[in-house]
């Protein structure tokens, strides 16, 4: 869709008012859906006044000092988010207008998501460290991998600030189990051999956050409670990162959650930010 059609898509609506965790009635999971759309609807207006004031003042152009096609990069990318932006309010839009029940997961509140993923994740710390460390106090952070800075997030490192988890708002309603085979891509990511994950994670949200989901904790969760249903492209023995979410560990460091199949079930890893990709790594799109 085109730059224009946001134009038309977005317009200033009233504000969201903050969701009750208890569970809600279709019509009022459909309200709390709709006015989600109206924040977004605001957000990429003032985006896209940003955009046009940029281009008015040549701000895309390239400035002094820096290479050639620096603004023109700068262009695309602000174009990319607006894409983006566009490509959630439609499916928003699709989902009321289909009529089909919506799923109490819209109600996407740090507490919800917690007890969510806590006995899992517990789960999780308690096979790589003791059983103490396993209760550590999980934090939820949501937020998009669009906005995060992973070559800074790479060298942020505060092990007390063990138990913080990242998670994709975009990915935390989908069904997961009737994905067609077909709108998961695997990337070819063989020149990275060698990089950090932290170029990686760039590369990806660069390249694709306009097409695809970069899903992280919930699927890594998904996968491994759902052996028997997960996709068989994807049981060949490589290395599967979930972008859409960074854990910090024990060590303080913040790491991309990764899983690989192992003969009847899948084994769950995490990498950190300034590791190197190896030859064996990849990683799970869903085509938006």
């Amino acid at each position: 869709m085109s730059l224009e059609s946001i134009t038309h898509i977005a317009k200033a609506t009233q504000k969201p008012e903050a969701s009750p965790s208890s569970e809600k009635s279709q019509a009022e999971l459909r309200q709390i859906l709709t006015e989600k759309m109206d924040l977004l609807r605001i957000s990429t207006l003032n985006q896209l006044d940003i955009y046009e004031d940029k281009l008015e003042k040549g701000e895309f152009d390239d400035q002094e000092g820096e290479p050639s096609g620096s603004g023109e990069k700068r262009k695309i990318q602000m174009q990319k988010e607006l894409l983006n932006a566009d490509a959630k309010l439609d499916k928003m839009k699709g989902m009321l207008d289909s009529g089909e029940e919506l799923s109490q997961g819209l109600i996407l509140t740090s507490e919800n998501l917690k007890l969510q993923n806590q006995v899992f994740l517990q789960e999780t710390f308690k096979a790589w460290y003791d059983e103490a460390r396993s209760k550590v106090e999980q934090v939820p952070i949501l937020v998009s991998p669009i906005d995060q800075d992973f070559a800074t997030l790479k060298d942020d490192i505060d092990s007390t600030k063990f138990g913080e988890y990242t998670l994709n708002p975009d990915t935390q309603n989908l069904d997961f189990e009737n994905i067609p085979e077909s709108k998961i891509l695997i990337p070819d990511l063989s020149a990275f051999v060698g990089q950090s994950l932290s170029e990686v994670a760039k590369h990806l949200v660069d390249t694709y956050s306009n097409t695809h989901y970069l899903p992280g904790v919930e699927y890594w969760k998904w996968l491994i409670e759902n052996p028997t249903k997960s996709p068989a492209k994807l049981k060949d023995g490589n290395y599967y990162f979930n972008f859409g979410s960074l854990i910090r560990l024990s060590d303080g460091g913040w790491r991309v959650p990764c899983t690989h199949w192992s003969g009847s079930g899948w084994h769950r890893h995490a990498d950190r930010l300034d590791d190197a990709w190896d030859q064996s790594y990849r990683v799970v799109l869903l085509e938006i």
